[in-house]
Order: structure tokens, then C-alpha cells, then sequence
């Protein structure tokens, strides 16, 4: 069976305990005629941040982590945690296991990675409107298109002026099928992220034989059965 996990990019292309978040509630668009031009700001900001993800109806709650491009991603499934850590600037990517203290190195590209939101400034956008979601002030484009590496995405994203994602919307094809996607964040904490989370921890034993077999959540895989 193909596992693979989905963003917004990226999910992610992307499994800590958390509190059920409840995504943001926000007031319809307002159309206004100083919407920025040059389409979907790319991914960026520096944050931590409760996320929903929704994947063919399948709900995972997560808490992500970005610096300087970096990207770490907790999850808790069957009483396992699984942590994900995307390194872009040194072209690498490493699953961790808490409970055993293994890690195992994954592709960037992998499909298992996480979801790749950062592939989305990549296509035609058009800016509809403002929104506030979680206290940004953010701009909700129409995103449409597909990549020149195959694959490609249909729907909404709502991004703050400096690439931060509070919510995308819409249908994801990896070649594989169409995949609907909903992502939410809450709880958002702007600012530096501690270095040492992006890293290996001491203690832990890199295996060099492929990911580790631990169970993947129903809502990150590509191969979910829509309900």
C-alpha cells in the first residue's frame, strides 16, 4: 500500500500530542482594490503553530515548527510520536521516534516527507481578498495550476504578507488521483525557533536501511479511502 503524506506544500509533503484545535472563524472576504499584485507570497516566516490537517475528511492535529526555511512536524498516533524534520538547506530529511529513539533519513521529494506547500508560489494566483485568521491580517488567493514536475493543486490559500499559510483549501494531485485538503493553523507564535529542533538529538540511532515501519496516520496518506 502507498503511503503518502499531503500538505499546503508542506505536508509535504508532512507524525506531539495536542490539544483538539479549533480552526479560526473568519469574517467573508473584503474585496479591496489595493490587493497585492505578483501572485502567492512564498512560504516563509518564522513560527510555531497548532495545525489541522484534513486529508479526504480524515483529521490530524499537529504542532509545526519553521525557521530560516527549516521545518519540524509532531504528531501522535496510536500512542506513538512520530516527529518529521525537513532540512531544505542542506537538501535532507529525518523521521524521528521518540519511544525507541530511532531516526530514519528520508528523501526530500519523498511522498512520506510531508505535505509541500512551498511548491504553491509556484502557480497562478489571484488575490480575492482580506480576511483576519488567528489575529493575521492575511490576503486569500485563488491558486491553480500544475507543476513542471507533474501534479498540481486547485483551490484557496490565505497568507500573510511574509508566506505564512494560515489556511489552504482545495484538491492536490500527485499523478496518483485527486487528494481534498484542509489546513488550518491556530495558536501562532511568531519568532526565532530554538536551532536544536531541527537537528538529530543525542542519543538516537539513524538507521540506513529506509524509513522506519511505523504506522502512518490515516489522514496523512495519500492512499486515504475518501468516506
Amino acid at each position: 500500500m502507498r503511503r503518502s503524506i499531503f500538505l499546503a506544500a508542506m505536508l509535504l509533503l508532512s507524525p506531539a500530542a495536542l490539544a483538539q484545535s479549533v480552526p479560526a472563524k473568519s469574517a467573508p472576504s473584503k474585496p479591496a482594490s489595493d490587493l497585492p499584485a505578483g501572485g502567492l507570497p512564498k512560504m516563509g516566516g518564522d513560527y510555531q503553530a497548532a495545525e489541522a490537517l484534513t486529508v479526504n475528511g480524515v483529521r490530524q492535529d499537529l504542532r509545526v515548527f519553521h525557521d530560516q526555511g527549516r521545518e519540524r512536524r509532531e504528531m501522535r498516533e496510536g500512542g506513538l510520536s512520530t516527529i518529521l524534520i525537513l532540512r531544505p538547506d542542506r537538501d535532507t530529511a529525518f523521521v524521528l521516534q521518540p519511544e525507541s529513539h530511532m531516526a530514519a533519513p528520508l528523501s526530500p521529494q519523498d511522498p512520506e516527507a510531508a505535505p509541500d506547500l512551498t511548491r504553491l508560489s509556484q502557480l497562478d494566483a489571484e488575490a480575492l481578498g482580506r480576511d483576519t485568521l488567528g489575529g493575521e491580517t492575511v490576503v486569500r488567493y485563488r491558486v491553480i495550476g500544475t507543476y513542471d514536475q507533474g501534479g498540481g493543486f486547485e483551490g484557496q490559500v490565505w497568507s500573510t504578507a511574509d508566506g505564512i499559510y494560515m489556511r489552504v483549501e482545495g484538491t492536490a494531485n500527485d499523478g496518483n488521483g485527486p487528494v481534498t485538503i484542509r489546513l488550518d493553523l491556530a495558536d501562532l507564535k511568531r519568532g526565532r525557533q530554538d536551532g536544536a529542533l531541527f537537528e538529530l538529538p543525542k542519543g538516537y540511532t539513524m538507521m540506513n536501511f529506509g524509513p522506519i515501519d511505523a504506522p502512518v496516520p490515516e489522514g496523512l496518506r495519500g492512499d486515504t479511502p475518501k468516506p
